[in-house]
């Protein structure tokens, strides 16, 4: 598949790929096709292992088709991968100065980016879901540390001074006493 470049160059909407064989050089050129357009990708072969198949897909292809198929199969194999696909609005989270977005696991306090750990988080992410009541602490280890043995050691408390020091945002997280922890903005809304 040296001719990428000069496929690509056409525009084309859809692309059906001919492989013989499931192989690492047709992967390598369907990741190039889906570099260099965003057009529907559907490779036609003889057989398609799981693996092949999940690789394949990682790499962006929309569909296989596999031998022996007819015309109306392959057409409307086609007209499937053309169908435009609804895009959600990213879902955010916005209190006050900061805003989460879910998707993209991305926080910001005032328009700055703050890098977060993934644990650091998913904490964040659990009390931005009900701002303004208490998530209890065992509840907090129990999803974000997913049954492994906190008790006894501070591992949660680290990262929450962690989030609080990183957020910069003055009482963001509160702690109630032998409860839990929240977040408390009289502005928070989702968007």
């Amino acid at each position: 598949m040296d001719d990428v470049d000069s496929i690509v160059g056409f525009g084309p909407r859809a692309i059906l790929l001919e492989v013989g064989l499931p192989d690492p050089e047709a992967l390598a050129a369907c990741r190039r096709i889906r570099q260099a357009t965003d057009a529907a990708l559907l490779v036609s072969t003889c057989r398609v292992d799981a693996r092949f198949w999940l690789t394949g897909r990682h790499l962006g292809v929309d569909d296989f088709v596999v031998h022996p198929f007819g015309v109306d199969e392959l057409a409307v194999r086609v007209h499937a991968a053309l169908r435009p696909v609804p895009r959600q609005a990213p879902r955010r989270i916005v209190l006050g100065r900061i805003a989460i977005d879910l998707d993209g696991r991305t926080v910001s306090v005032g328009g700055s980016a703050v890098a977060l750990t993934r644990t650091e988080f998913d904490i964040l992410r659990m009390l931005a879901d009900t701002p303004g009541a208490v998530v209890r602490r065992e509840r907090i280890c129990r999803e974000v540390w997913q049954g492994a043995r906190t008790e006894g050691n501070r591992s949660l408390e680290v990262h929450i001074a962690n989030l609080r020091a990183k957020l910069g945002v003055r009482d963001a997280v509160r702690t109630v006493r032998g409860v839990g922890y929240l977040i408390e903005q009289p502005d928070a809304h989702a968007a």
